[in-house]
């Protein structure tokens, strides 16, 4: 079977390889047809700029940047048609340093975190066409995994989308903030801060991750890490006390806890098996999940919205807790990417419980708010469309468009 060349597979392209354009169009009506699919509620983000990008500049296909750890010297042409270019130098031996590639190329073998220009061809452009061209590309990336630690990731060039990037204007008062809340935890016990820091780190990491599963399953640890410590392992002297369901230190609570599991046995084991074991998990155990909605019904108080929204509202028929719990015994579909979006339109929701939650701890056992002083938010587009390619004055290349992504 002749196998179709790089050549062959790339026509339709928007960019020359390892090229990222701006988007040039004048003509409004074409822009408006392509805006309409922004709005189509039913379409992943990425589906979107796929469909925006066929409408606005006649591309062939979905033109994607790939990052990986693995090193491929020449363009490939992988199962399924998906093309991948380098965009950096086989070789940097004997080559110019003043030559601004010869410099990116040393960055990313130095982090291992090599940039290509991915395109897959999309013959049927509905919209069951362009989602099988998605899965595509992350099945076969995917695939790499099994062999070593090879890892990709990978996006559109072009991605309209109603969350844009932002970032934070720090003053000096924030400062000050950050300052008083470290010495304030910084005065508990050991475990207590240790507790308390693990916590914050999962929600932390949760910012920094692209994966929409794994992001929305580190912000339920940021909440479930904090809690299981308070309710289950926090000492007598703890500054996390007021916040207990039990007084009692955490040996004892486990001592009476595997106290009530050894009556029950006693009781049932014999005559029946199956009901000891539930009434002993149900009644002396408890479920991580009833652990939490108590704890958080006293954290939050008189505050309904935070337990309504991880155990009540269902959008798609799952609560949070109900998409947690679908995340942790693997019933997510990885590589759909409407799971993945459909994961994304809810991860604020669980960011932001997180974040109150963990600030309303402080605030129970400091009497006060540790943050008084708002944020100036700046938000950046990602994109726009010109009339002319003169009016853009940016990088082209995608090593120099992409840089900043190599860490």
């Amino acid at each position: 079977m002749k196998l179709d060349t790089i050549s062959e597979i790339s026509v339709g392209k928007y960019n020359k390889w390892c090229e990222r354009r701006p988007l040039v169009c004048n003509n409004k009506i074409v822009i408006s047809k392509a805006n309409k699919h922004l709005t189509r509620k039913e379409l992943t983000s990425t589906e979107k700029g796929t469909l925006f990008l066929h409408d606005l500049v006649n591309c062939q296909g979905l033109e994607f940047v790939a990052f990986s750890s693995a090193r491929f010297k020449k363009p490939v042409v992988l199962p399924g048609r998906v093309v991948l270019v380098p965009c950096f130098l086989s070789e940097i031996e004997g080559k110019s340093w003043k030559d601004p590639l010869v410099r990116l190329t040393n960055r990313m073998m130095e982090h291992a975190r090599f940039i290509y220009d991915g395109w897959v061809p999309i013959t049927d452009w509905n919209i069951n066409g362009v989602r099988e061209a998605i899965r595509k590309v992350d099945q076969i990336l995917t695939i790499f995994s099994i062999q070593e630690r090879i890892w990709f990731t990978w996006e559109p060039k072009y991605v309209p989308s109603q969350i844009y990037p932002s970032s934070h204007k720090i003053e000096d008062h924030h400062i000050q903030e950050i300052q008083n809340l470290h010495q304030f935890i910084d005065s508990w016990i050991d475990d207590d801060s240790k507790a308390f820091y693990r916590s914050v780190a999962w929600l932390s990491q949760s910012l920094r991750l692209p994966q929409a599963a794994a992001r929305f399953l580190f912000c339920i640890l940021a909440i479930e890490s904090l809690a299981t410590y308070i309710e289950k392992e926090s000492a007598i002297d703890s500054a996390f006390k007021p916040l207990r369901s039990s007084q009692l230190a955490g040996s004892k609570r486990k001592e009476q806890r595997e106290k009530c599991i050894k009556n029950v046995l006693d009781l049932l084991l014999t005559t029946d098996p199956t009901k000891a074991i539930n009434s002993a998990y149900l009644g002396c155990v408890h479920g991580i999940k009833k652990m939490l909605e108590d704890h958080l019904g006293r954290v939050f108080a008189n505050d309904h919205e935070p337990l309504k929204l991880l155990f009540e509202n269902k959008i798609e028929g799952k609560t949070l807790y109900d998409l947690r719990n679908a995340i942790a015994h693997g019933g997510i579909d990885a590589l759909s990417d409407l799971q993945r979006q459909r994961l994304s339109n809810r991860i604020w929701d669980i960011e932001r419980i997180a974040r109150r939650y963990l600030v309303k701890v402080l605030e129970e056992i400091w009497g006060k708010s540790p943050f008084r002083q708002k944020m100036i938010k700046t938000m950046m587009m990602p994109f726009q469309i010109v009339s002319h390619e003169g009016m853009y004055k940016g990088p082209i290349h995608m090593a120099e468009t992409y840089y900043t992504q190599i860490s």
